[in-house]
């Protein structure tokens, strides 16, 4: 995706989610939109480079944003918070490289039968899930 698209897509995904349009706000959307791989608070700092903002401002909006399925956090291998760009509307999950950190979308979710009968097992109405994959990508499974 290139930086006006990126750009864009930043502004029209936050029009539509009812937020103000700030440089910060667009400046985090478009830096996960620009990367194929989660990046954490400080990734997301590093990369602003035009509109400074604090670490608590970060947060804030990478909350916002994930409320409203703008972006989702991911938890890595080395149980670091990140966060990546859903670009899908519909509910989704993520697959990511554990050779190289690359994260895909995949919509579709077949495991609402098993969701089901843990609902039924144990109670609980269950509201949500986060379902995490992890393998590798193509590039990595033909390196040595």
């Amino acid at each position: 995706m290139n930086s006006n698209s990126a750009s864009s897509s930043s502004v029209a995904s936050l029009r539509s989610a009812g937020y103000r349009i700030t440089p910060q706000r667009q400046a985090i959307l478009k830096i996960l939109e620009a990367s194929d791989r989660p990046l954490n608070v400080e990734e997301i700092l590093s990369r602003m480079e035009i509109c400074r903002s604090g670490i608590p401002t970060v947060y804030r909006n990478l909350r916002q944003f994930a409320e409203q399925g703008l972006i989702e956090s991911i938890i890595g291998s080395d149980q670091a918070m990140r966060f990546v760009r859903c670009r899908s509307p519909k509910h989704h999950h993520h697959v990511q490289c554990e050779g190289c950190g690359k994260t895909v979308e995949v919509e579709g979710c077949s495991i609402y039968r098993a969701l089901n009968s843990m609902a039924t097992r144990s109670g609980f109405r269950i509201t949500r899930h986060q379902f995490q994959l992890f393998g590798l990508c193509p590039e990595c499974q033909e390196r040595p």
